[in-house]
């Protein structure tokens, strides 16, 4: 309020207002972000009682009037008075809370929200029928309006804005101490209206499921009043828990929700068109979801995709090669060779019908006349299956007692195909071996990739322009899922939040080599850049790199820094338990980018240093699931 001045902002919008749910009036009212950390008899009730999210608050219909900076005045039941704005609920939010307490009360959960009654059912389904498809959308609510604000605790008055998204510097290899743990991943994200309704949640605030790193990442907490099932060493925790240099983690957790969620909505939609945002408003923001309203379409603009489950002669569908989901229909025998006359009956069959100066491969000779060995779509014959020539009776009854003498191993093995005919060998799944190694070298494998995040993120210009420094290629472990991970086929840049790219930044579309052609003189500030990786199928994963004007090099540069934790935990055999053979086939790279008798990192280029981790990150991922590695036969033992 400078000089006194108190600015009014007149309005006449429908929000929602939080009360209480709790008939006894003697109960002090308690914000539904609001975690009871220090007060024991509230903890008490919270957690053991279960006595919070719809059965401690609610929300109430009302019209906002008028606003100042912290007091804004609503009409409610007639009535009008002041409440704080942290007592508001945008009314799209109210009406995405109140349509997940109606889908609790349909499953037989109508305990936990008695005040969602008839009244406020009415509202939603009047509110529906003004949208696109006559329902609500939560996906396109987080896309455009919390997306980059944290629904969090009183610290940052409930709302947390321009989320820290490009800042990625404090990713790193964190340690435990002073009430704070280290996390493994962010591998899920719950919206605070649904977060409100969960058994494991029950405030209003954005949750996420954090992944714990070791000691706990082996520790079962489904029992704990915020465990997740299923997932061992997992929690879900609310927005204030998670430190501000995480915002990148919400983001990926946000869109990574979004998209999954809007996969729901198009199956739920049907054939109709989905509800998109509107134009830009004069102030250069977008409207609110709640002002996006249904146009009329007419019946023969609206096509549906129909796709055929059987070939036209009844049978199954050709699977496509890369993508799962897609189904071919190929004309086959006869009717393949009405369609297409010339594949046999054009087969060069004698020397005249060679064009000049080619001929036939001898042997085995000139195909004779109603040959069909060049037509690749016909099936086998029996006599082309099987080589009676190469049959040993002594060998196939030795291989066969093979086979037998394997598939009598049934404690580790099983056999397959009896049934389809496609025999093969199938392990056991629920008799696993000893796992200490193989978590040692996924976790060393994650702290490398880490590193590589974080260098990445500030790529010194002068590296790039210097021609006789090793080539920058960006990793696609950085982004690629676990399902994915393998090498791109293509990788394509663009700016971050679609600034313009300069044109003196390229890269190799097939190896990932970042290049400048013509460096500018100066580079004002650092730029950010998208990474895209594609697949056959197509988009695979994406990842941001910063390119800085800064001068990074010598044992201050941020890549030879990281070196030595990651060495010095890759020495430590109690923090690191690696069997012996691959310890020893990653020692011999190790020792590129560290001086083992010294104890100290090597000075290496960016490129280089970003390949040999690359390289050790990619070694790591296979021992945790191969048993290919040096033996003691190979030579002495390093440790």
């Amino acid at each position: 309020k400078p000089l006194g001045l108190i600015v009014y902002m007149s309005t006449q919008t429908p929000v929602w207002v939080w009360r209480s749910a709790v008939a006894n009036k003697n109960v002090p009212f308690q914000h539904p972000s609001d975690v009871p950390i220090s007060d024991e008899s509230l903890s008490k009730s919270c957690f053991i009682e279960q006595f919070r999210g719809p059965r401690l608050n609610r929300i109430s219909p009302a019209t906002l009037l008028q606003t100042t900076r912290s007091m804004w005045m609503i009409a409610e039941n007639g009535a009008t008075q002041e409440v704080h704005k942290k007592m508001i609920l945008p009314w799209y939010e109210g009406l995405l809370l109140i349509e997940v307490l109606v889908g609790l009360q349909a499953q037989g959960d109508s305990a936990s929200a008695i005040w969602c009654n008839g009244e406020l059912k009415d509202v939603l389904d009047k509110e529906r029928n003004t949208f696109r498809g006559g329902q609500l959308s939560s996906a396109l609510y987080i896309e455009k309006r919390l997306l980059n604000m944290a629904v969090t605790g009183a610290e940052f008055s409930y709302r947390r804005e321009n989320l820290h998204i490009d800042d990625k510097s404090g990713l790193l290899e964190g340690t435990s101490g002073g009430g704070f743990y280290q996390v493994r991943d962010i591998i899920g994200y719950l919206p605070p209206w649904e977060a409100f309704c969960h058994d494991k949640c029950g405030f209003y605030q954005d949750f996420y499921q954090v992944r714990w790193e070791h000691p706990f990442a082996g520790v079962d907490y489904s029992k704990v009043e915020n465990g997740c099932m299923g997932c061992v060493g997992a929690t879900w925790e609310p927005d204030e828990c998670l430190p501000t240099h995480l915002d990148p983690l919400r983001l990926a957790a946000k869109r990574a929700w979004i998209k999954k969620r809007r996969e729901v909505e198009q199956r739920q939609a049907g054939p109709r068109r989905r509800a998109e945002p509107g134009p830009l408003l004069s102030s250069g923001q977008q409207p609110n979801p709640e002002q996006i309203r249904e146009f009329p379409v007419k019946e023969e603009d609206q096509v549906a995709t129909k796709r055929a489950r059987l070939r036209r002669d009844g049978a199954p569908l050709e699977r496509d090669c890369f993508r799962c989901t897609i189904g071919h229909d190929f004309e086959t025998d006869k009717k393949l060779e009405q369609s297409f006359p010339g594949i046999r009956k054009g087969w060069p069959k004698n020397p005249r019908e060679y064009p000049t100066g080619y001929g036939v491969a001898d042997p085995p000779g000139f195909c004779r006349e109603g040959c069909d060995c060049m037509d690749d779509q016909r099936p086998q014959q029996p006599w082309e299956t099987h080589k009676l020539w190469l049959e040993d009776p002594i060998r196939s009854a030795a291989t066969n007692s093979a086979i037998d003498a394997l598939s009598a191993q049934t404690h580790f093995v099983r056999r397959r195909g009896e049934v389809s005919k496609r025999f093969c060998f199938e392990t056991r799944q629920t008799v696993l071996p000893n796992q200490t190694a193989a978590g040692a070298a996924l976790d060393l494998a994650k702290a490398i990739t880490k590193a590589l995040a974080g260098v990445l993120n500030k790529i010194p210009l002068h590296m790039l322009a210097d021609s006789k420094e090793a080539a920058i290629c960006i990793p696609a472990i950085l982004a690629l899922s676990d399902d994915f991970d393998y090498e791109p086929l293509q990788f394509k840049i663009t700016g971050v939040d679609g600034r313009e790219l300069p044109s003196w930044l390229q890269i190799n579309a097939d190896t990932g080599e970042l290049r400048v052609s013509e460096p500018p003189a100066t580079l004002a500030r650092p730029f950010l850049l998208e990474v895209e990786f594609l697949h056959a199928e197509g988009r695979a994963g994406v990842t941001t790199c910063g390119i800085t004007p800064e001068r990074l090099e010598g044992p201050t540069a941020p890549w030879t820094e990281l070196t030595v934790p990651i060495a010095e935990r890759f020495m430590d055999a109690s923090l690191c338990p690696l069997d012996n053979g691959i310890r020893g086939c990653l020692h011999t790279y190790f020792t590129e980018i560290y001086d083992f008798m010294q104890q100290k990192a090597r000075e290496l280029s960016l490129g280089k240093w970003v390949d040999i981790m690359t390289l050790l990150s990619r070694m790591l991922r296979s021992a945790t699931c191969a048993n290919v590695a040096l033996s003691e036969a190979h030579g002495p033992r390093l440790w």
